[in-house]
């Protein structure tokens, strides 16, 4: 009589809360409780661990057998290996969600990277069968399956800890990297000025380094900071303004404060950075040892 008055959607909330309350239904969650324990303590023991790893280094055996012009009998092999380990992964995922409960499961970093890395494959594979998107959109999604060779982080501490590490520097070098793409479009900007359409003195040779537009000026000061045949392209700037003499001379400082400022301040800058994150992080795993 008490239900009389109430929606079915209201009756069925009802009727399922009472029967949580019976003997079947305190007995299935007696049961539920006893299987997740069971479940967590699978995930977290050491045969899992290795049977994860096992089916990493088979997903990175089989992303390096494929090659250009390879066999059809290789690439139906490898289509179905992927799908295998694709649902191997999900079962892997699944399980830990259910045994850890999804709160907990997306409190870890690289429980939630584990995630993105199985969808990723999933969607991938609903568009390679349903013919959805272009080969070169799918070719970019495939590159998901590269990522899961980093699951291999979550089990080996000390990797893990310098991946960490790593991405703590790149969180503190952001204000670092904007003032070094500034000080690339600056000298990319005056190098435009300064060397515009005067790379052409030898017509006999065409030069891959120049200023004449600025993606190409963004590439030259990118070659310069990287230290890769820079002194070439200074001895270009020089010899489009008359050569080794007066006034020719006077433009190799453009290239001595790109290459100094550049590189030898700013991106060891970078380096600095990375070196004091490890260092912090190697003094914390320490501190936690001795507790």
């Amino acid at each position: 009589m008490g239900t009389a008055f109430l929606g079915e959607q209201q009756q069925s909330l009802y009727h399922r809360g009472k029967f949580w309350k019976t003997k079947s239904g305190r007995r299935l969650r007696r049961l539920n409780r006893l299987f997740r324990k069971k479940c967590r303590l699978a995930v977290k023991s050491v045969s899992f661990y290795w049977m994860v790893l096992l089916l990493v280094f088979l997903n990175t055996l089989t992303i390096a057998s494929e090659h250009y012009s390879q066999p059809d009998w290789l690439t139906e092999i490898q289509d179905y290996a992927n799908k295998v380990l694709l649902s191997l992964f999900t079962l892997e995922m699944l399980l830990k969600m259910y045994s850890l409960g999804l709160q907990a499961y997306f409190v870890s970093f690289f429980n939630r990277f584990d995630c993105f890395v199985v969808c990723g494959g999933i969607l991938e594979t609903v568009l390679v069968e349903f013919e959805i998107m272009q080969p070169l959109g799918i070719s970019v999604l495939r590159c998901v399956r590269l990522l899961r060779i980093f699951k291999v982080t979550r089990h080996w501490a000390s990797l893990s800890n310098l991946v960490a590490s790593l991405l703590n520097s790149m969180k503190s070098i952001a204000s670092l990297l904007l003032l070094l793409f500034l000080f690339i479009i600056i000298f990319s900007l005056l190098g435009m000025q300064l060397f515009g359409g005067k790379f052409n003195f030898d017509e006999t040779q065409t030069k891959r380094s120049t200023f004449d537009t600025f993606p190409q000026a963004l590439l030259t000061v990118f070659q310069i900071l990287t230290g890769e045949d820079w002194n070439a392209v200074m001895y270009d700037g020089i010899m489009a303004y008359g050569g080794p003499y007066f006034p020719g001379m006077l433009v190799c400082i453009y290239f001595i404060i790109l290459f100094i400022c550049g590189n030898y301040i700013l991106l060891n800058v970078f380096l600095a950075i990375a070196v004091d994150n490890l260092a912090d992080g190697d003094n914390i795993n320490t501190s936690k040892k001795k507790k």
